[in-house]
């Protein structure tokens, strides 16, 4: 009982993290792709393309770099591609490969 409790409140949170697909700074998720926020958190994009992320407490999460970007910009690492937007750093996973 107490698991499915832990999973409910986790699917809860994951959902709410996140949802740069409505923060008006050009980052839109993409169905099956895998996500990573502020190189800590994974994401992923909903069947209503609302990006939702774990809530991990991680070092990263504080580094300034990832969360004081100019909102909107966008780059490349190695084969990653990364979005500034108002929760901070967002970037693909696996290349940014479709996984169903």
């Amino acid at each position: 009982m107490k698991a499915v409790i832990l999973l409910g409140v986790f699917l809860l949170a994951a959902v709410l993290a996140v949802n740069a697909s409505e923060d008006n700074d050009d980052f839109k998720c993409t169905i099956g792709v895998n996500y990573r926020e502020n190189n800590c958190n994974n994401c992923f994009c909903s069947p209503a393309s609302v990006l939702g992320c774990t809530l991990k407490l991680c070092e990263s999460r504080q580094d300034e770099k990832l969360t004081n970007c100019k909102t909107g910009t966008t780059w490349k690492e190695g084969c990653e591609q990364c979005w500034c937007t108002k929760q901070g750093t967002i970037c693909t996973v696996d290349c940014g490969k479709v996984h169903n």
